[in-house]
């Protein structure tokens, strides 16, 4: 049996399946780059601006309160140290 060709909306649903494939790992690295590289730019943008002088002037209180000792420092997390619990949902 002879099979008939496809008419052209066949051809056009065909067309429309092959642009709808999975995108190429190029095609994914090429996004992740451009998108690592817009958010290394916001990030050195954020880290370059000035600190505000109130949120400097509370920075300093906070550091004479640690060394007049007023304030307990924090102690350092270590590797060995339990991860803190999770607070229970009382319902």
């Amino acid at each position: 049996m002879r099979q008939t060709r496809p008419d052209s909306s066949e051809t056009q649903v065909q067309k429309e399946r092959g642009a709808m494939r999975a995108p190429h790992r190029r095609d994914i690295s090429a996004r992740q780059d451009l998108l690592g590289k817009e958010l290394r730019q916001l990030f050195d943008g954020y880290t370059s601006e000035e600190m505000p002088d109130e949120l400097l002037k509370l920075a300093e209180q906070l550091q004479g309160a640690f060394e007049s000792g007023k304030i307990a420092k924090p102690a350092a997390a270590t590797s060995e140290d339990p991860p803190p619990a999770a607070p229970l949902d009382s319902k």
